[in-house]
């Protein structure tokens, strides 16, 4: 339920920082967030855990998907009034929402809505919440905690002679910040803390028959899921997350793709290139090294919305902006990442 290149020039145990994260870390409403979501990773496994790692997953596979993130206000959402302890909503389809409390002590979710099984609108809220992070968080970190789902749905979606379904689920969760170092995904490199989550869990279902219209348990089953995942600082959601099948094979690796927050990310400058003038008003020059010619580029704006895109074909290279409302914005070349402002 919980609720993204190449290592170059890195000599271990030299260049990681280890990171404390608090509240201002976390998403805000207003946040657009872009991810990507790699469902058939090749990757082996999550790396090793302790002080001053490197975890390089820059390969994927075929099966990569965009998907963004949009952080709005309760009070926007249809059924907000169900979360009445929540001061944030996430979604990815404007349908179906994520619930959530930011305050200086933890980061916490309440539960979901949206029409999750093809039955109509569920609003499953948690009871207790779930946390999500306790902070400061910091490496060697941990906390247990428990949340519980339990909802009723109408049963004809499933079957016609069944009036309702009734599901719940009983969870313990225990959270360890685990490792600290260096995380290197398909957009850049990061200084991170690693959270491994372990989540030991009891799924329960009940149907009511619509003759005789008695409770009867159809099933019981436990289980238990591992997940891992790579918080920065800045990053609003997680830098890069690792889910797994049943078999504890890694199964979906899944990394956030904000421009501006990663190591070696410099407010006017990434090495080997340059951006003037800086503020710029209606042309932006970008001057970079022969060998970058050909690169793709991309210019984002302070939520991480692409707003221009293309090649890089000569250098100095001349760019209009003159369409582009003032403010700051992240030009990235390749896997460099630099910050400019528009006048």
């Amino acid at each position: 339920m919980k609720p993204f290149l190449l290592l170059a020039g890195m000599m271990a145990g030299t260049l990681s920082a280890q990171i404390t994260l608090d509240q201002n870390d976390m998403p805000s409403v207003g946040d657009n967030i872009p991810r990507k979501s790699d469902t058939m990773t090749v990757l082996a496994g999550p790396g090793g855990s302790g002080p001053n790692q490197t975890w390089n997953f820059t390969a994927t596979s075929n099966y990569v998907i965009t998907e963004n993130t949009s952080v709005v206000s309760v009070a926007s959402t249809p059924n907000g009034n169900q979360f009445g302890n929540s001061n944030m909503a996430m979604t990815n389809d404007n349908a179906s929402y994520l619930y959530f409390n930011k305050s200086a002590q933890s980061f916490t979710t309440q539960g979901f809505s949206g029409d999750l099984l093809g039955s109509g609108i569920i609003n499953a809220v948690f009871n207790p919440d779930l946390t999500l992070h306790q902070f400061p968080r910091t490496f060697g970190s941990s906390f247990n905690d428990t949340y519980v789902i339990d909802v009723i749905v109408p049963g004809a979606a499933f079957n016609p002679l069944v009036s309702q379904i009734r599901f719940k689920r009983s969870s313990m969760v225990h959270d360890t910040t685990d490792a600290w170092g260096q995380i290197t995904t398909p957009h850049g490199t990061y200084d991170v803390l690693r959270i491994h989550t372990t989540e030991t869990y009891t799924d329960s279902i009940w149907a009511l028959p619509i003759f005789p219209p008695t409770w009867s348990l159809v099933s019981t089953s436990s289980d238990v899921s591992n997940s891992y995942s790579w918080v920065g600082k800045g990053g609003k959601l997680a830098i890069a997350e690792m889910s797994f099948d049943t078999l504890g094979a890694p199964k979906i690796f899944k990394w956030t793709e904000l421009p501006g927050i990663g190591v070696g990310t410099d407010e006017y400058l990434a090495e080997g290139i340059e951006a003037y003038p800086n503020p710029a008003h209606n042309q932006l020059t970008l001057e970079l090294p022969w060998n970058l010619l050909d690169e793709k580029y991309s210019i984002f704006d302070a939520f991480g919305r692409e707003v221009m895109k293309g090649s890089i074909e000569k250098t100095p290279c001349d760019l209009n902006i003159e369409h582009l409302v003032p403010g700051m914005y992240y030009v990235k070349v390749g896997h460099k990442t630099l910050k400019i402002k528009k006048t």
